[in-house]
């Protein structure tokens, strides 16, 4: 015999009316869209509140920077006026420094001249005259004219024109370079101190090519002799090529 599954019923209740119509939930979906239309602009606009906030609060400490910064260019400014009679002062100094440095820079210590003649001399001679000759300063080259060097290639400095030397050396044709002559005259014993008195020229720094041009024999025992000298850039005193350490040790205490 078979059974069969016994049929399940349903459980009894009221029964689902659904009393509103069509319109009715149309209006519900649109009222919870505009709900959420309108949470989503409140979060834009406190967003875009925040934004605009942080924006000024930075706007403002530049703006308090500007500020700072132009007060300060203002007292900058201000100390630069103040300090213009100060940088003419140093800069009047410093032209005067360089004009010093310039006009004595060819200045001759003649004692050591007049030490080193006396050195150079042998007991047995005397110089009896002595003139000094300076030698014109060394012209500086003349700069090249625009548009004679073409483009790319080096332009050759043209050369200084030569000084004549104002002392006649041994060698009329080979003369060394000197910055004065001393032209002299004397007397010695005989000719051996005249050739004395030549080496020991020639071996002092201070002198360049010394030249004895004439002898002459008296009528006693002595000769008489005239020549000439050149002076080296050794004489130069050079004492105010540092003229800032000059300076210095006069202003320490």
């Amino acid at each position: 015999m078979i059974r069969r599954a016994p049929k399940h019923h349903p459980t009894p209740g009221l029964p689902s009316v659904n009393l509103l119509s069509p319109s009715a939930f149309e209006r519900m979906a649109t009222s919870k869209l505009r709900k959420r239309f309108l949470a989503a602009g409140v979060a834009l606009v406190v967003l875009i509140a925040g934004l605009w906030a942080a924006q000024h609060l930075r706007v403002g400490e530049a703006e308090q920077m500007l500020a700072v910064e132009k007060a300060e260019t203002a007292r900058l400014t201000a100390d630069t006026q103040a300090l213009a009679p100060v940088r003419a002062f140093v800069t009047g100094v410093e032209l005067q420094k360089q004009t010093v440095q310039e006009a004595m820079a060819r200045e001759i210590y003649f004692s050591l001249v007049l030490d080193g003649l006396e050195g150079s001399t042998p007991s047995g001679a005397r110089l009896e005259s002595l003139a000094v000759t300076l030698a014109p300063p060394t012209p500086e080259a003349p700069p090249p004219a625009e548009g004679e060097t073409a483009e790319g290639e080096a332009a050759a400095a043209p050369a200084a024109p030569p000084v004549p030397s104002p002392c006649p050396g041994p060698d009329p044709f080979n003369t060394l370079p000197v910055v004065g002559c001393v032209t002299l005259s004397g007397t010695a014993a005989n000719r051996a101190e005249v050739g004395d008195l030549v080496v020991s020229l020639g071996e002092d720094k201070l002198f360049v090519e010394p030249f004895i041009s004439t002898t002459t024999t008296a009528d006693g025992s002595g000769v008489s002799f005239s020549g000439s000298v050149g002076l080296s850039e050794a004489v130069f005193s050079k004492r105010y090529a540092k003229i800032d350490k000059l300076l210095a040790q006069e202003a320490s205490p």
